[in-house]
């Protein structure tokens, strides 16, 4: 399912990508987002994304306690 997604990199900015997510677990990281287990996670993912329309997908690894919110594309 192709969403929006919303991460602070390092630089502190945050920044929207397009992405390409299965969409059961589209849910499972939104329902997770914001909470206690989200926020003091390490665990990282890979996630097939691109940063502007007409590139291609490719994977690039996420931090997921980085990920502040997760939309579904309109």
């Amino acid at each position: 399912m192709i969403a929006q997604l919303t991460w602070i990199p390092d630089n502190g900015e945050p920044e929207t990508l397009t992405v390409d997510i299965p969409e059961g677990l589209l849910q499972q990281m939104r329902d997770l987002i914001g909470t206690a287990e989200w926020t003091s996670s390490e665990a990282v993912m890979w996630i097939n994304c691109r940063t502007n329309e007409g590139e291609p997908m490719t994977k690039r690894l996420f931090r997921l306690a980085r990920i502040t919110a997760l939309n579904p594309r309109p």
